[in-house]
């Protein structure tokens, strides 16, 4: 979303959506649908996509940042509909729904919480709840519920350092302090290593925030995680002169769903229902009905596929000098995964991410510092 240059009416928006050109663009979606029976209040435009806009398009002139963006992988479109939307509307804010997941759904450690807190009937009910929707047993899910209602998060630590093995792991979505995973098979030795060591030197380290329930402690560590990173995608922005806004991260925001007590928390099961609520009247109701989430998966596959030349001579860098990288299974993934072999494409695009942030940095003279000395006679 953008806010628009001149001073706008209240609650004015201009909704942005990106898309290929195809011969079903003349059909109206359900987002514009809905957009456009708040005709007034929320303008609905499409930025037309090309081969030009694909993830992973141009990696290797990603601009150097603090650390590693989240949008790294799909800056080439991220920074043509910022530009855009500067040109065409005058926008100065684009507003962001990252923090949004964290916030607004309870993590699955939540069931140990009301274990703890002695809410067992409701566990139960949003254990077999959570269950139903995963398509598992929940006898499982409860039996670790109340194996984590007796953990400590420091002694969760401990038990992590004896599992980070390099052995494959695959905790999604189960009920655990720190689930792993599973290790991708291009995983260098070194890499296992110093995760090895950021474990030992978590369990070595106090824990400055303890007493708290599971949930929200996991819950402050996400936040933070999400925080931190938003930055680095406010320094992508830099050049199309529009300020990135993250209003799920705003600390009244933050502030108020870490204190909600656990008998207000939402169930485990639902789906942003905290939402739904404070914008109940406000979102248009195919939007606030929402269950699921779009996927872009598509359009990563086919950004593979067009910029493969480019992304093996990114691979060959400095992860696989340093072994962080094991470039002879790396690059076999890769080239299933441009075929089209359904497979978890995170831990690859983090790693592709990294290396696009080194190159930056390489590319780019680092900084300069001037120190300039304090003006004589000042009180």
């Amino acid at each position: 979303m953008a806010a628009p240059l001149a001073p706008p009416r209240y609650g004015d928006l201009i909704r942005t959506r990106a898309g290929r050109r195809s011969s079903n663009c003349a059909r109206p979606s359900t987002k514009h649908r809905a957009a456009a029976a708040y005709a007034g209040r929320i303008n609905h435009r499409l930025l037309a996509m090309s081969a030009k806009h694909l993830p992973y398009t141009a990696l290797s002139d990603v601009p150097a940042t603090d650390e590693p963006a989240p949008s790294t992988i799909t800056w080439s479109r991220l920074m043509s509909e910022l530009v855009w939307m500067r040109e065409e509307f005058g926008a100065r804010t684009h507003v962001t729904g990252d923090g949004g997941d964290s916030l607004l759904f309870q993590p699955p450690i939540h069931l140990a919480d009301l274990i703890r807190h002695g809410r067992v009937r409701r566990a139960a009910s949003e254990g077999f709840g959570w269950a139903r929707l995963r398509r598992a047993s929940p006898v499982p899910l409860l039996r670790n519920a109340v194996r984590m209602s007796r953990t400590s998060r420091s002694r969760a630590l401990v038990r992590l350092v004896d599992s980070v093995s390099g052995a494959r792991h695959d905790d999604h979505g189960d009920i655990r302090w720190f689930p792993l995973l599973p290790s991708p098979p291009w995983a260098g030795t070194a890499a296992r290593d110093l995760l090895r060591v950021s474990a030992r030197r978590a369990v070595e380290t106090p824990d400055p925030l303890p007493g708290l329930d599971a949930s929200v402690r996991t819950l402050v560590d996400e936040v933070r995680e999400v925080a931190r990173t938003a930055k680095a995608d406010a320094e992508l922005s830099v050049a199309s002169e529009i300020d990135l806004n993250n209003p799920f991260l705003d600390p009244m925001v933050v502030n108020t769903v870490l204190r909600t007590p656990v008998d207000l928390r939402a169930p485990l099961h639902s789906y942003k229902p905290l939402l739904g609520r404070a914008m109940a009247g406000l979102l248009p109701p195919a939007v606030a009905d929402r269950r699921t989430k779009g996927s872009f998966d598509a359009d990563h596959y086919a950004g593979l596929r067009a910029n493969m030349p480019t992304l093996l001579e990114l691979v060959h860098g400095r992860l696989a000098e340093m072994e962080l990288i094991d470039t002879t299974r790396f690059i076999p993934s890769m080239r299933q995964a441009a075929a089209g072999v359904p497979m978890s494409l995170a831990t690859m695009e983090q790693a592709l991410s990294a290396e696009a942030w080194i190159t930056a940095h390489e590319r780019e003279p680092a900084p300069t510092w001037i120190t300039t000395p304090e003006e004589t006679g000042r009180d």
